[in-house]
């Protein structure tokens, strides 16, 4: 077969070179005699040759025998540039990530540093700001400064809080009033030093609901360099940051989840660019497993991998770690369950044995209830929780300890046969709930280094065609968690491909930080070889 000759299921002739070499080439290796007249020795066509012969080695090498093939290595390679590089971005970010994670306020944290609840002089009615056949989804009773509040979430409208010594609305926190709250979270006295109002910034961007802003920042001088973020609307806390999370979070969850405040704010755009980014890592590390492969099939006599230099660096990372790449891209791409594919649908179970709403009578009476009760010692927080159309407050001190009450104010610690109650609720007619109160950890409730569960919880597991389970707090009654078929398949797809948490072996110190160190940097160093490799072609050579 001559050279310019397409090979079989070619899409077009290759290689691709001059007609005039070809024809020299033609002519020498068919041994018919030179054109009389010509401009060239037949030394000087053997050279030429030889160095065209070298050529096409060189372009089988670099490319596959066919047009096809070609076009997929070239979108492989210059893709490659772009998306290697945040490839590789994601897997370094993704170690940082393992040891400083993303600033997140706790409401474990936010008890702390509250003052107890004194009812001294307290408390005048909500009046006209609570009307008795109201629709409360929540309340909420603390101490701003040296005055009780209630925060009260009525249904379709924006978070009420309202003084309880004199029982009228307020329609802002001052910033003294914040200076005082963000004071409460500082070692030493006069600490915290208002800085501004803000409406979002690179911490408070998401995690805080849009109901709380603005926010008044605080500085605080310690030697942890803390900044404080108090609501002007509900006078919560709602963000705290150091210099130390702020300096790695710029090297890890910014970079990995995209989170540049200016683009996080849009969530629309941020989305599609997380799902398109994901799209296109997945058809890059698809395309680079299936030609690494190829070529691992086909490497030459005497050769396991055709390649030298860099592109065998590539070529071997991409061998042993290409398919970690894939799963890690694609789990990120799960994790934005784009489409709604993983979607689950909203469970309309519960609607016979517990009410949706709390009345503004029932607030009312409690409120007045709770000046006179014996509330448990140390107590920071009372928060409302409901039971089958029947309020019971939950009173809470700074160490996190939680107590159930009624409405009176007197102890009513859940029963078993209050969770047995709800179960049924929570279940379609004809169907029934194995209930256990559960002291370790599950496959779809366990604890991830900083991603915490409290335990013991109820389990309730329905016998209907997905297997629902609810995780259901003993203390409060409240649903903490519900897995269905989709939420199942995304505790794996996600939870278990993207942080390797497939066991509770896998996930232990210090061999899950082993294998992730070794496995993200061999994916880092496939994107960051690939993205030089396409830089070269594209800059000019030089001899």
């Amino acid at each position: 077969m001559s050279l310019a000759e397409p090979r079989s299921g070619d899409c077009r002739p290759m290689p691709s070179l001059p007609v005039s070499a070809l024809l020299r080439v033609r002519l020498l290796d068919s041994g018919q005699p030179l054109p009389h007249g010509a401009r060239f020795k037949l030394r000087t066509v053997r050279v030429f040759s030889l160095v065209i012969r070298r050529r096409i080695a060189d372009n089988q090498v670099s490319s596959p025998g066919n047009g096809c093939m070609r076009w997929l290595v070239l979108i492989h390679r210059y893709l490659g540039i772009s998306i290697g590089i945040l490839i590789a971005a994601w897997c370094l970010s993704g170690i940082v990530m393992m040891y400083v994670s993303y600033p997140e306020w706790s409401q474990a944290e936010r008890l702390r540093g509250l003052p107890l609840l004194e009812f001294d002089g307290c408390c005048a009615p909500p009046g006209a700001a609570l009307a008795d056949d109201s629709r409360v989804q929540s309340m909420q009773l603390e101490m701003l400064g040296s005055r009780p509040i209630v925060r009260l979430q009525l249904a379709a409208e924006p978070l009420r809080t309202i003084d309880l010594i004199d029982g009228t609305p307020m329609t802002a926190v001052s910033p003294a009033q914040a200076l005082g709250v963000a004071q409460g979270y500082t070692e030493q006295s006069n600490a915290a030093r208002f800085d501004r109002t803000i409406d979002f910034d690179q911490w408070t961007v998401a995690g805080v609901s849009s109901a709380e802003r603005p926010l008044y920042r605080f500085s605080v001088n310690d030697t942890a360099g803390t900044e404080l973020y108090v609501s002007r609307h509900s006078g919560r806390l709602v963000q705290a940051t150091t210099a130390r999370q702020r300096f790695w979070n710029w090297l890890g969850a910014v970079p990995h989840w995209l989170y540049f405040a200016g683009l996080r704010h849009n969530v629309r755009l941020w989305s599609a660019v997380i799902v398109w980014t994901s799209l296109a890592g997945c058809f890059l590390t698809v395309t680079g497993l299936y030609l690494g492969v190829q070529r691992f099939l086909r490497p030459g006599p005497g050769r396991w991998s055709p390649f030298r230099g860099l592109l065998l660096w590539h070529h071997i990372p991409g061998l042993l770690a290409g398919v970690f790449a894939l799963t890690w891209v694609a789990s990120g791409l799960v994790s934005m369950n784009p489409w709604g594919f993983l979607e689950s649908p909203e469970s309309d179970s519960g609607r016979g044995t517990r009410a949706a709403w709390l009345s503004g009578a029932q607030v009312r009476d409690c409120l007045r209830a709770l000046q006179s009760a014996p509330l448990p010692a140390g107590t920071v927080s009372i928060e409302s929780s409901q039971f089958e159309g029947r309020l019971y407050p939950i009173a809470a001190t700074a160490s996190g300890t939680r107590f159930r009450l009624d409405a009176s104010g007197h102890a009513a610690p859940l029963a078993a046969a209050d969770v047995a109650t709800l179960a049924s609720g929570l279940s379609r007619p004809g169907e029934t709930a194995a209930v256990a109160l559960i002291s370790d950890e599950d496959e779809y409730y366990f604890t991830h280094h900083r991603d915490v569960v409290h335990l013991p919880v109820y389990r309730a597991v329905l016998d209907d065609r997905q297997h629902t389970r609810y995780y259901i707090d003993p203390v409060a009654g409240s649903v903490l968690r519900r897995v269905d078929a989709n939420a199942r398949w995304y505790r794996w797809l996600h939870q278990g491909l993207h942080r390797m948490d497939f066991t509770p072996t896998l996930r232990a110190r210090p061999l899950w930080d082993a294998l992730m160190w070794v496995l993200m940097s061999a994916v880092a160093a496939i994107g960051c070889t690939g993205a030089v490799l396409g830089m070269r072609r594209l800059l000019p050579r030089t001899r």
